[in-house]
């Protein structure tokens, strides 16, 4: 009877036992695991409202509004206020230091009777510096060199536009045999200026394009949405002179020419996204 009643117990004690890791196993094998959803939650959220990553706020913003987009350009011609006049001193000599050296003097000279016409704001510098063989080519024969050929390429900038005769006239009789181009462009100051009030012309002109559009849908503008600026060109009037040299007579007898600029055209683009009700 004792024998039997510590089996009876031995199987209730087994019989808990395998109860409690049942229940423990359960626990740990059958139950998910914490889940942190708040930063998957987010980052979720991101990659569903993003299209390839590329659409922002102001997009999504944008395709929620109602919008009208508007181009717009303004041209506005203005009288440059610089001057670029481009001269050049060509000499031809049977050696190449005879060719360089006269052709340095003659620079010299040139350089010289510019700078004492009294313009105060006058500047010059070189542009280029060229030295080449000519050649006699023959029949039958190779070519051979019979002279040599320097030239040299001044740029005289100046603000005072009244004076650039004079400095064409001065730098030809002093050495000068071609005035290859005149350019005229603006100041930085100027062009700054400038480019500030075309782009302000450009802005209203949307503006008047806008509610001419929300005028004909019934429609009032409540804001702009976005004002991207397009870009702003200057175009500067050029004058190219015939590639034909002066000699020493000729100089002697030039006068000063009179040279009559051009406007300056200056074109501003914007494009301006208004949003309407």
């Amino acid at each position: 009877m004792k024998k039997n009643k510590s089996l009876i117990n031995f199987f209730i004690f087994i019989f808990v036992i395998a109860i409690v890791l049942s229940v423990l196993l359960t626990g740990c094998i059958g139950a998910r695991p914490p889940r942190y959803t708040i930063a998957e939650t987010e980052e979720q959220s991101e990659r569903e409202d993003t299209v390839y990553g590329q659409e922002t706020s102001e997009a999504k913003q944008a395709v929620s509004q109602k919008t009208i987009a508007v181009s717009s350009e303004s041209v506005l011609k203005i009288a440059p206020n610089l001057a670029d006049i481009v001269v050049a001193v060509i000499t031809e000599k049977p050696s190449s230091a005879e060719s360089v050296n006269e052709n340095t003097i003659a620079v010299q000279g040139v350089i010289s009777a510019v700078s004492n016409l009294g313009i105060n704001d006058i500047r010059i510098e070189t542009l280029g510096f060229n030295l080449s063989p000519l050649y006699n080519y023959g029949e039958n024969v190779p070519p051979s060199i019979y002279a040599y050929r320097t030239v040299s390429s001044l740029k005289v900038t100046t603000e005072k536009l009244e004076k650039i005769g004079d400095i064409i006239a001065v730098a030809v009789e002093s050495g000068a045999n071609e005035v290859s181009s005149i350019n005229y462009d603006l100041s930085e100051k100027l062009k700054k200026e400038t480019k500030s009030r075309a782009l302000s012309m450009a802005v209203k002109d949307a503006d008047l394009k806008a509610e001419a559009i929300a005028e004909a849908m019934a429609a009032d503008i409540v804001e702009i949405f976005s004002v991207n600026e397009k870009g702003t060109s200057f175009t500067n009037p050029v004058y190219y002179m015939e590639k034909e040299r002066l000699d020493a007579a000729q100089a002697a007898d030039l006068a000063a020419p009179e040279i009559l600029p051009q406007e300056i055209e200056v074109r501003s683009e914007v494009e301006v996204v208004y949003i309407f009700r």
